[in-house]
């Protein structure tokens, strides 16, 4: 069974969130990037949906009224 340390800090989940939407708007422009093959532009475009999974669930974590189990479950 997983052991969680409950140790993080809201202040260090609000810091991943901020890098995870750095990272996924960064993904997201190159999966546009015409000078990229086909294949490297769905790369970054699967990063950006993993990365958007990360977004919710974080955002979720922290409260977010925007943000439904449904979206971080992908149901929406």
């Amino acid at each position: 069974m997983i052991e969680f340390t409950y140790e993080r800090t809201w202040v260090e989940i609000e810091t991943l969130l901020e890098r995870v939407e750095q990272e996924r708007a960064r993904r997201k422009e190159a999966s546009f990037d015409r000078d990229l093959s086909t294949k490297e532009r769905a790369h970054h475009m699967r990063n950006y949906k993993g990365l958007q999974g990360a977004t919710y669930a974080l955002r979720w974590v922290l409260g977010d009224r925007e943000v439904t189990k449904r979206m971080v479950l992908g149901d929406d």
